[in-house]
């Protein structure tokens, strides 16, 4: 019994090896320990890094301090095994965007009157619309650009909401770094996305699901930064 969960420890401990190392792209040192440390911001990695550092001191134990065939100064215990079964298991299927989007997603045409945009914003408490013109994605919409066309729009102490159209705020807003995804793609997938933007210009402000992951494909889902976050305090 002792011979095969050694066998299955280390099995499983190896796949969640290589699941490092493809979560940091092959790396010249892609030592195990180095791996967790640079990935301990990440899912099912954040909840399981403490674990995983002492699974890995028993698999050194395992492996560099054989007495002899067939005989380990240290042997799993079932539970342990189990659990680093588990662990992998959720690395080799990690949970879809989807699962932690915002869905059904609310979003607007240009050619809405934005008094029913600001009355969603209160109601929905969000603080971001899609806009689609004639099918096509056109920008996010935001409180904060609704604030700066109000600001930019003051005449005379009052601001002329009546008649006005989201396409005449969305012409004030910024250009948002949007990305897009496939409905396949998994929560680690859209990490990465934000994981990148950092350093490369604007930060990512959102991640769109779309059928196919086409730009003005049918809109599935929304996932921002603070989604993510939600989703590692959870885990945590």
């Amino acid at each position: 019994m002792s011979d095969e969960l050694v066998e299955r420890f280390e099995l499983a401990f190896n796949k969640i090896h290589q699941h490092l190392k493809e979560m940091n792209r092959y790396p010249k040192n892609d030592n195990f320990a180095e791996l967790l440390n640079h990935s301990k911001d990440r899912g099912v990695v954040r909840e399981y890094y403490d674990v995983l550092r002492q699974y890995a001191k028993l698999r050194n134990a395992i492996v560099h301090e054989r007495v002899r065939d067939g005989y380990y100064i240290a042997s799993p215990h079932v539970e342990v095994v189990e659990e680093l079964e588990r662990i992998n298991q959720t690395l080799d299927q990690p949970p879809l965007g989807l699962d932690i989007a915002t869905r059904p997603v609310l979003f607007f045409y240009e050619e809405t009157e934005l008094f029913h945009v600001i009355e969603a914003f209160g109601k929905h408490g969000v603080s971001q619309f899609p806009i689609y013109r004639d099918g096509a994605f056109t920008g996010l919409l935001t409180d904060a650009g609704i604030v700066r066309w109000l600001g930019e729009s003051v005449d005379g102490g009052s601001v002329v909401v009546d008649r006005m159209t989201v396409g005449d705020v969305l012409r004030h807003e910024k250009v948002h770094n949007v990305e897009f995804v496939s409905e396949a793609a998994s929560v680690f997938e859209l990490e990465d996305l934000f994981e990148s933007s950092h350093g490369e210009g604007e930060k990512l402000k959102a991640v769109m699901i779309t059928e196919g992951g086409e730009r003005d494909g049918k809109l599935l889902g929304i996932v921002t930064l603070l989604d993510l976050i939600k989703v590692d305090g959870a885990e945590g």
